[in-house]
């Protein structure tokens, strides 16, 4: 049942008067002027509300985006990941990752998997004492869009032996780290470097495109090379290595438990003409975990 305030300062006057006891002065005004408030205050409010919310819209942009417990507030979201973020990819953890080197001076770095330069920009822009800058990637695509992008934040576009910071970009393998620096200085393989990153795993920049074959959410070719320069492809793995390797793979690399199941569906599947899309792969694997034994279905 509704009440009106009228009503109830009614029945508080009434107890009042039936048990002699003085109402506190404050109350009834109290109850007058919540019920005097204008539409045009109450437009006030929803307006505040509001703007108190697209202030912190950035900060949850970011807390949304990656799965850190450290959130970063609108101004560093921007500051690092700004207008010159051409792939559109935020890094999971940037927030762990300026904590880790926050007390240490970094006069030279290497961030063995530069990716799109995520983690390196913010890092370069939180280091003004660094001197030299190695980034590694195997993955071409993503060594351009970095590379554009840590020169942009420098306003340059070449390393002039005058600069106060002097990068170097490769396409490469992280395991030839010890080349890549004795190539630049043969003394950082003694001296060494103050700091470096390795961010191992995939990025969304490549699970993204269906076209690079590590999404199953879209179809593509069974491609998955980080390097699109190398050879060999998934599909010559899944259509003409030997059995016990391919159940090696999916053993010790995929850490699968249903592998020698996968295993033998792979192998009967070369019969029919074998694999060679993302999509043929992925209904293989459905058809083999779901529904047996309590196993989940992975897609």
């Amino acid at each position: 049942m509704a009440v009106s305030s009228k009503s109830l300062t009614g029945m508080l006057s009434l107890f009042h008067s039936s048990i002699k006891t003085p109402l506190p002065k404050y109350f009834l005004p109290r109850i007058t002027a919540r019920r005097s408030i204008s539409a045009s205050q109450i437009k006030q409010k929803q307006n505040a509300k509001a703007k108190r919310k697209t202030e912190f819209a950035g900060a949850a942009q970011v807390k949304r985006r990656t799965r850190s417990d450290r959130e970063l507030d609108g101004d560093s979201f921007m500051k690092y990941h700004g207008e010159d973020n051409k792939s559109g990819h935020t890094p999971v953890m940037i927030g762990e990752v300026l904590d880790v080197f926050a007390s240490v001076p970094l006069r030279s770095f290497v961030d063995c998997t530069l990716g799109a330069a995520g983690h390196s920009s913010a890092i370069i822009q939180a280091h003004g004492e660094m001197k030299l800058f190695v980034g590694i990637d195997v993955d071409p695509a993503a060594h351009e869009i970095a590379d554009a992008r840590i020169k942009g934040i420098l306003g340059c576009d070449t390393c002039e032996p005058t600069s106060e910071l002097c990068i170097h970009t490769f396409v490469q393998n992280y395991r030839s780290i010890k080349s890549v620096l004795g190539g630049i200085d043969e003394a950082l393989l003694g001296a060494g470097v103050s700091g470096i990153l390795m961010d191992l795993g995939m990025s969304s920049m490549q699970v993204n495109n269906a076209e690079r074959g590590f999404s199953v959410l879209g179809d593509g070719p069974l491609d998955m090379r980080m390097n699109p320069q190398v050879s060999l492809k998934a599909e010559d793995i899944l259509n003409s290595w030997p059995d016990d390797e391919v159940g090696k793979v999916l053993r010790e690399y995929g850490e699968e438990s249903n592998w020698h199941r996968l295993q033998k569906k792979i192998v009967n599947a070369r019969l029919h003409g074998g694999l060679h899309s993302t999509a043929e792969l992925v209904n293989l694997i459905r058809s083999s975990t779901c529904g047996t034994r309590g196993l989940v279905c992975l897609f």
